[in-house]
């Protein structure tokens, strides 16, 4: 899965009523982590594209947002969308991790099948190994785990989506490989925040795992509902 997964919801999203009211798209790629032993692409010692820790997923995204603002000025007109575990670098996104920055605000945030607790995720499935392994590749220092989940960090500095003019949250029940608790559990937090109740909300979606970005309809249609969202939001600027 890369930036080219987001190509049938724009397709999708061009020819439909909401054509003229989007200026624009940006489909981000960055860095994984190591994974020698996928069973059928396992990744090498010297692909520089998958050999990468974290903050270093995020660091990537963070530096493409940056550029995005720098030549289109996005902060505060752009929705950041993400699905699986780019839903959860859309929850992490905090200046804590680039000082002396100012990443541009979303004015939506979505998140997708997300993963925002990897203790809880990692307990879950703990009789699939590879899900540890995952998670591991990706967080060597299990330390680490708590203060990167975006369901329990307490970093200094607000992340993004809290200042966000809508908070989107969305799950599949037919999804196979993440469970709805990691929504739920998120879906709670976020309504603790200030003006939870205008701001925050739970879009249901449909479709396995990975039929919700490969079909193109179950994306665009997240994406049309929350343009509607912020479109009927008091607190739109």
């Amino acid at each position: 899965m890369d930036s080219k997964s987001f190509e049938p919801a724009v397709e999708i999203l061009c020819n439909s009523p909401l054509k003229d009211s989007i200026a624009g798209y940006a489909s981000i790629n960055y860095r994984l982590s190591p994974y020698p032993s996928h069973p059928k692409d396992p990744s090498s010692p010297g692909d520089l594209s998958r050999n990468v820790r974290h903050p270093s997923h995020l660091l990537d995204v963070s530096r493409a947002l940056l550029f995005l603002d720098g030549k289109y000025r996005i902060s505060n007109r752009y929705i950041l969308a993400g699905h699986s575990a780019g839903a959860t670098l859309a929850f992490q996104l905090n200046n804590w991790y680039l000082p002396d920055t100012q990443l541009p605000q979303p004015l939506c945030v979505l998140g997708i099948s997300g993963i925002y607790d990897f203790e809880a995720f990692i307990a879950s499935h703990s009789e699939i190994p590879v899900y540890q392994e995952l998670i591991d590749n990706a967080f060597p220092n299990k330390s680490l785990w708590g203060q990167a989940s975006p369901h329990t960090s307490h970093l200094p500095g607000t992340p993004k989506w809290q200042h966000a003019t809508a908070v989107i949250i969305s799950h599949s029940d037919e999804d196979e490989l993440v469970e709805k608790a990691q929504a739920s559990s998120m879906l709670e937090l976020a309504r603790t925040t200030p003006d939870a109740l205008g701001r925050v909300h739970f879009l249901q979606a449909t479709g396995a795992h990975d039929e919700i970005w490969k079909s193109g309809h179950i994306l665009a249609g997240l994406i049309t509902k929350s343009i509607d969202i912020l479109r009927s939001s008091p607190n739109e600027p």
